[in-house]
This record gives C-alpha cells, sequence and structure tokens, in this order.
C-alpha cells in the first residue's frame, strides 16, 4: 500500500512540474530550462522562513517563484520573442545556468536545509496500514491543483485563449488574443505551480542546493514528450507516469535501483516505439524533429 501511495504522490509532483512546463510551451513553444530555477528559489525561501507559519512561508515562496518567472519573460524572453527556436533554448538554458550561479552567490553553494513542515514526516494508520502523511497530503494537493488546472483550462476565458494559443498562436492572436497579457500569465501560473513543486520536495528533501530542481525538471521534460508536447494534459499525464514509474522502480528494484533509470527511459523508447508523437497526441500533430 505505502509503495504504491508514494508512486502516487511522486507521480503527481512530476505532474505538476510538467504541467507548469507545457503551460510555457503551449503559448512560447519554448523548453524553459529555467522552469528549475523557479523550483529552486521556492524551496530556498521556504526554508529560509521556516520559522514562520508554513501558510506565510509558502505565500513568500509563491510570490518569490511567480515574480522570477514573470522577470524572466519581461526581461529575456520577450525581447527575443520572434527569434528562431534554437536562440531561445540557448537563452533558456543560459538563463538557467545563470540563476544556479547567482544561488550560489546569494545563499552559497553548500545546501541550506530546516524541517520544512515537520508534521507531514509522520505516519498514520488506515485499515491497519501505517502510511506515511506525506504521502497523503500530496496527492491530495496533486488532485486540487489539477482539478482546478482543468477548470481553469476548460472553463475561463483565460483557459480558452491558452487552448487556442497551444494549437495555433498566430491565428488566435488574429481573433484577438492579447499575447502580451496570455504570455504573461502562462510564466505566473508557471511559477506558482513550481512553487507548489517545491513545497513537495523540500518536506521530503529538506538539503536545498542550487541545482535542487534540476533534476524534476529534466525527468518532467520528458514526461511532456511521452504525454504529448501539445496537449496541457498529455503533459500532466506524461509528468505522472514518468514519476509514477521511476517511484515504483525505486522500490522494488532492492540493490539494483541505481538501474532505475535506464528501465525508466526504456520505457519512454518504447512509448515513443508505439506513439511517436506521445500519448495523447493526434496523428496529424505529429513532428520528426
Amino acid at each position: 500500500m505505502q509503495p504504491l501511495l508514494d508512486a502516487f504522490s511522486l507521480g503527481g509532483t512530476y505532474a505538476l512540474a510538467a504541467l507548469g512546463l507545457g503551460l510555457v510551451f503551449g503559448v512560447l513553444k519554448l523548453v524553459n530550462f529555467a522552469h528549475a530555477e523557479l523550483i529552486t528559489i521556492s524551496a530556498y525561501i521556504m526554508v529560509i522562513t521556516n520559522d514562520l507559519p508554513l501558510v506565510i512561508s509558502f505565500i513568500l515562496a509563491a510570490f518569490t517563484a511567480t515574480v522570477l518567472a514573470i522577470i524572466t519573460e519581461l526581461a529575456v524572453y520577450r525581447r527575443l520573442r520572434g527569434t528562431g527556436p534554437a536562440i531561445m533554448l540557448i537563452a533558456s538554458f543560459g538563463l538557467s545556468v545563470g540563476l544556479q550561479k547567482s544561488y550560489e552567490l546569494i545563499f552559497g553553494a553548500l545546501p541550506r536545509s530546516a524541517a520544512v513542515a515537520p508534521w507531514m514526516t509522520g505516519s498514520v494508520e488506515i485499515a491497519g496500514l501505517n502510511v506515511t502523511i506525506s504521502s497523503l497530503v500530496t496527492v491530495a494537493l496533486t488532485v486540487l491543483i489539477l482539478l482546478a488546472m482543468g477548470y481553469l483550462v476548460d472553463f475561463t476565458t483565460l483557459g480558452l485563449q491558452l487552448r487556442a494559443a497551444s494549437s495555433d498562436f498566430k491565428t488566435a492572436r488574429l481573433l484577438g488574443v492579447r499575447s502580451n497579457r496570455l504570455i504573461t500569465s502562462s510564466f505566473a501560473i508557471s511559477g506558482l505551480l513550481a512553487a507548489f513543486v517545491g513545497f513537495i520536495i523540500v518536506v521530503e528533501n529538506p538539503q536545498v542546493e542550487p541545482m535542487f530542481g534540476l533534476n524534476i525538471t529534466i525527468l518532467a521534460l520528458v514526461g511532456i514528450v511521452i504525454g504529448g508536447i501539445s496537449s496541457l494534459r498529455g503533459c500532466a499525464l506524461g509528468g505522472f507516469i514518468v514519476g509514477f514509474i521511476l517511484s515504483i522502480l525505486n522500490t522494488f528494484l532492492g540493490n539494483a535501483r541505481v538501474y532505475a533509470y535506464s528501465y525508466l527511459f526504456l520505457a519512454v523508447v518504447i512509448i515513443l516505439l508505439v506513439r511517436p508523437g506521445g500519448i495523447l497526441s493526434k496523428q496529424n500533430e505529429m513532428e520528426r524533429v
């Protein structure tokens, strides 16, 4: 029961990370490597403000990550808009490295740690089984956020614009979608989602260092590819699949868990051989890169 719950918990965390990346990609067609640094800064803020009430600490972390996401869009990506995708990709990678080095200067290269939400590290008994509180909270939080994002995408004007821009950004602009406002909104939402991911991770791993969010971001990108890079639901589904598979492998491989990533990417290759465009992609949207 506990390994299965852990798998759903980790899968949900990766789904949130992939969704934040997918929002930006859907509008700008940009793989935002700097999303990892949004996760990292939110974790740093929660560690630094650990003495404050948890709600206030998280609000500060979410505010910081959201503002940083908006600043990166205004200062870097907006100025490069209209250039080739390769230039945007290199700029994204350079911004990620630059923020990592900035974190080293501000917070130091050594890990900083604090017990964030220590009450989540305990366990409760359900139907005779002991399950960790962190797993239950993570699953519940992930479900609520995904439901809220589903409502945003399906039943709000902003969601309609996001779906239209993801499908055909140029046509959406011709039909009246305000591109600057939409792009800024997508970055702001991605920053908020990054803060939730940072909170979930820092509870389990309170050792925060400048490359704290890099690993989950790279694997979330893998999830986006296998889920369907042109679909927000596909991004979330792909991220969930990657996290779920990785958690199950780490649990049941025992001493061979060092090969977990090998088996994970083997599963990814098999999925892409069957659905090259992603699980939720349409055949006419497939593109050879």
